[in-house]
Parts: C-alpha cells; structure tokens; sequence
C-alpha cells in the first residue's frame, strides 16, 4: 500500500514525472541517493519553506496549523525491489514506510526472481494507487540472468508504459560489466541516462 515518508530533507535531484531514468553504476549507491531523496524531500517547488515533518504524527488527526494541509501538491511515494535484505535497506536509508520487495527465493517481502508477472503486478497496481509515485527497480542483472534478456526486457517496456500514463518516476540501476553490450543498449534506448556524481 502506498505511503509517504516522514519530511526530512529537500529534494536534490529534479526528476521529470512520466519518464524513467537509467544510472549505470557497478553497486546501486546514486540510485538510492535519488531515490530517498525524492521519497523523503519536500514536494519540488514547494512554496512552504517552514513546513514540518506533520506525517510522522498522523497528520490527519493533527490539529496543528500547518501550510502542508493546504497544499495541492502530493509529496512522493516509493516502491523498491532490491538484491538486498528489506531490513538492511531500511536501516541504511531510514525508510520507515515504503514498500520494499526483495528479489529472492527467500525470506519476508521477498519476490522470486522468475516472477516478472509478479513484479510487473506490483508496480502497476503500486502506480494506480499512489500519488506522485517513485520506483526503483534495483537488481536487473540478476532477472535477466534468471529470465533471459527478452522477457525482462519486455516487462521493463512495460513498465516504461506504465510510467507515463500514470506520470511516475523509474530509476533503473544497470552495472554494465553485467550485461551484454546489445541488451544493454535495448535499455537505454527509452530511457534517460543520469549519471552518478563523483564524490
């Protein structure tokens, strides 16, 4: 079920709703970076500089003026698959509320990695019912490896569809040592390329 996360930060990174962004990096560090940055900012252009994190206190139950309840703007909300562990994810990036399914055969909110209709379910059913939602898909290496290149490829198309009509955000991390030169180029071709800030 969607959900929006406790205010901690402003957004750094301005990403376009409807398109979906693909970041070639060995290990999925910017990807996060963007990602918590987008579910855990302020809304982008937010004309409410003083606003507080109201969400953590039930925020429809407070009776605290805050200029949030009069905004019409909706702050995002995350969905996360990943290779690793929901808990260590959580407790790396302090996401308290945002789905996050680990793609594996084992353990709690995990999804088999054979189930691309699974997935695809999930994100869909994700976007329909979100406001300004936000999707990090982490571990395509590892479908396409279980998958081959052509399903995964067709999800992800899917997926891109998607994206658009209901005006999301993808973020896509892709470690190009992992992938074949030719399917790796068939992702980029609909996708925007960012790329990781040197530290």
């Amino acid at each position: 079920m969607p959900a929006t996360e406790p205010l901690n930060n402003k957004v750094r990174y301005d990403l376009k709703k409807g398109s979906s962004y693909l970041v070639k990096e060995p290990k999925a560090e910017f990807c996060f970076d963007l990602f918590v940055s987008q579910v855990k900012g302020r809304c982008s252009g937010c004309d409410y500089l003083d606003s507080f994190p109201c969400e953590s206190i039930g925020c429809e139950r407070c009776e605290l003026p805050c200029t949030c309840k009069g905004c019409k703007r909706f702050r995002a909300q995350g969905l996360c698959f990943t290779m690793h562990s929901p808990q260590e994810i959580r407790l790396r990036y302090a996401l308290q509320t945002t789905p996050i399914f680990w793609i594996s055969n084992h353990g709690p909110n995990s999804i088999n990695p054979i189930d691309l209709e699974g997935i695809a379910d999930i994100i869909i059913k994700f976007l329909k019912r979100s406001n300004n939602p936000v999707v990090l898909l982490d571990g395509i290496e590892h479908l396409i490896f279980e998958n081959g290149s052509a399903p995964v490829l067709r999800l992800l198309r899917d997926i891109e569809e998607w994206i658009i009509l209901e005006k999301a955000i993808l973020i896509l991390p892709a470690n190009p040592a992992a992938i074949e030169k030719k399917e790796l180029a068939l992702i980029e071709r609909n996708m925007n390329e960012l790329r990781p800030k040197s530290k």
